[in-house]
């Protein structure tokens, strides 16, 4: 099942207050609110672990947790989820060899012989801010689901990567219907470990500050088909790719919709969420995303 983000019109008045407050330091992230899009409301029983009661109660007390600056919420991960972890873990770590691109691969191996990463155990934030502090200087803050635009971006703006802690359920290992643990740390984190890929997550929360929801729209729709779903000719950038096996696959069959980047097209393209994508977009080399990027922030004018 797909759902299918479009361009909105933003005629209409905004009722809600919060639109108007903008961080003016990192705690101040701590006022937004941390609702999050609810899929298990969306897709009901196509939800994977929808009838699983025990899977159900561990997901939602994982999701409200509280979530604060400079705190770490312990999870207690049970066999079942790291037997996920492992499963997945262990085949992308494969794949990634011939495909991930070189910068991704590079903090990867650092990660897994500093004994953070391995496919025996699901990763603690405590220790995984450590290195990123250190990397970068991001660190992970836990919410409950994929929070909106906005206040995601707000956190990227102060070096905070919102960031999910449950993992899919077991039925279900190679997919998710959204962005879980396995898609925040095997997708995000090694590039996040990258001071100049962190500088450009910076600048681009940055931009987003105070901005009016059309800049925000566009802002997001990058970060989506770029960050997320960005090719670097026949290697992969993206965390929704290089978090999933089946995307992966799909490029490396060579049947995969390869588009040119085109900041018109990706204005005008629908969001695909919970399904696999129908185009990935080929920046052709890290080096240009600072280029792209400046010609987004031209079109905004920001």
């Amino acid at each position: 099942m797909r759902f299918r983000i479009r361009n909105f019109s933003y005629a209409q008045p905004i009722k809600d207050p919060i639109r108007y407050f903008t961080p003016k330091s990192i705690y101040d992230l701590d006022k937004l609110p941390k609702n999050y899009e609810d899929f298990v409301n969306k897709l009901g029983s196509n939800y994977p672990g929808y009838n699983d009661p025990a899977y159900m109660s561990w997901l939602y007390k994982v999701r409200n947790a509280p979530s604060k600056i400079g705190e770490v919420n312990k999870v207690e991960y049970n066999d079942d989820h790291i037997l996920t972890w492992s499963t997945v873990y262990s085949k992308l770590r494969h794949l990634h060899d011939d495909l991930a691109c070189d910068k991704y691969k590079e903090n990867f191996r650092e990660l897994e012989e500093l004994g953070i990463l391995s496919e025996r155990e699901i990763p603690n934030f405590a220790t995984l801010n450590k290195y990123l502090t250190h990397k970068s200087g991001f660190q992970l803050v836990n919410v409950g689901g994929m929070i909106k635009p906005r206040f995601f971006l707000y956190g990227l703006a102060f070096k905070v990567f919102f960031t999910t802690q449950y993992i899919r359920h077991k039925s279900v290992p190679f997919y998710a219907s959204e962005p879980d643990i396995i898609h925040e740390i095997l997708g995000h984190v090694p590039m996040l470990a990258d001071r100049k890929f962190a500088e450009l997550f910076q600048e681009i929360g940055e931009k987003s500050l105070g901005a009016p929801d059309h800049v925000i729209d566009v802002l997001g729709r990058a970060y989506f088909f770029i960050i997320e779903f960005g090719i670097l000719s026949d290697k992969v950038l993206g965390a929704g790719i290089l978090s999933s096996s089946k995307e992966i696959e799909i490029i490396s069959s060579g049947k995969a919709k390869i588009e040119d980047w085109s900041l018109q097209k990706i204005i005008n393209s629908d969001l695909i969420l919970s399904d696999y994508q129908p185009q990935y977009i080929d920046v052709v080399k890290i080096e240009n995303l600072k280029e792209i990027f400046a010609e987004v922030y031209n079109y905004l004018k920001i």
